[in-house]
């Protein structure tokens, strides 16, 4: 094996034990107080269907990768790469759809007391579930064109208007001409859009809540930040990491398109980043949330890891 598929081997690696570690103890801890009862936040069921998502884009997406890269070997059929493929666009336009609902129902949550928006804060938690199998069902059908676009790679030399993926291939002109694309994109604009509105609304919020803990300061009162203000910040954070590197993969999906033969580091660079959210998520939230860390099973768990 070469030297660079090596580092790009145990980086993978890395990033398949950490993702799955990470996302699988939080939903570990928020599935069991719901299963249990226990008193739980509105915001946990969309954290379970978010961690859900990423640890089936870490499965479907990195696995693949880092056998192919470690074992060096061709090892998919057409069926499977349509298959991997497509629950790699699913999982994708999950996690878009459950940050952006994160950002909107906390916007809900947060905003002013007036009786409009007192009685969208109450009828809100009631549309979570729904939402959330709304937000399945979507990406389920939209990203079904996909499957038509995938192979598996033969031994004998690719097209070059498909764009190697180490394990399957992409035919982008498929693509490109395919009307569903079209509304695949006007979809994930639509929760991008959301997204931004609803984030803008939230650090407007913020900031004047900024403005009233200066003069409470001036007037000696010592303010203390509330549950909701903390849970704003950390989605916030979790909007910035998302945006940033949904930035970062969107644009590196773009250099693979032109390129008639993209090279072995755009591609990996490419999927790299397409998971650096869904590795890095559940450590800020872990880190941010006091609920969390106050949680005695999640006390446990670090108990015994720190034993071993």
């Amino acid at each position: 094996m070469k030297s660079n598929d090596d580092i790009l081997c145990i980086l993978y690696m890395l990033q398949i034990i950490i993702g799955v570690f990470g996302n699988g103890l939080l939903l570990f801890l928020f599935g069991f107080n719901l299963v249990t009862g226990q008193r739980i936040r509105p915001l946990d069921t969309i954290f379970v269907n978010l961690f859900l998502s990423h640890i089936i884009m870490i499965f479907f997406r990195a696995v693949p990768t880092a056998i192919q890269l470690c074992v060096q070997k061709i090892f998919l059929s057409d069926t499977e790469c349509k298959i991997i493929v497509y629950l790699q666009r699913v999982s994708r336009g999950l996690s878009l759809c459950n940050t952006c609902l994160l950002s909107v129902f906390q916007a809900i949550t947060i905003s002013s007391n007036s009786p409009k928006w007192a009685v969208l804060k109450a009828k809100a938690p009631k549309y979570i579930i729904p939402s959330c199998v709304f937000i399945w069902v979507c990406n389920l059908l939209v990203d079904s064109f996909v499957p038509l676009s995938v192979t598996a790679i033969r031994n004998d030399t690719v097209n070059n208007l498909k764009n190697n993926l180490e394990y399957c291939s992409i035919d982008w002109r498929v693509l490109s001409t395919s009307k569903a694309l079209i509304w695949k994109t006007l979809y994930d604009a639509v929760f991008l859009a959301l997204m931004a509105i609803s984030s803008g609304y939230m650090v407007f919020i913020l900031f004047r809540h900024h403005r009233q803990v200066q003069h409470f300061r001036s007037t000696g009162d010592n303010p203390i930040a509330t549950p909701e203000t903390r849970a704003t910040k950390v989605i916030l954070l979790l909007m910035t990491i998302f945006v940033c590197f949904y930035s970062v993969s969107s644009i590196s999906v773009i250099l693979m398109e032109k390129s008639k033969d993209p090279s072995q580091w755009i591609i990996c660079i490419h999927i790299f980043f397409t998971l650096f959210y869904s590795t890095v998520s559940p450590f800020v939230l872990i880190s941010s949330d006091s609920q969390i860390l106050n949680c005695n099973i999640f006390k446990r768990i670090t108990f015994l890891i720190l034993i071993l």
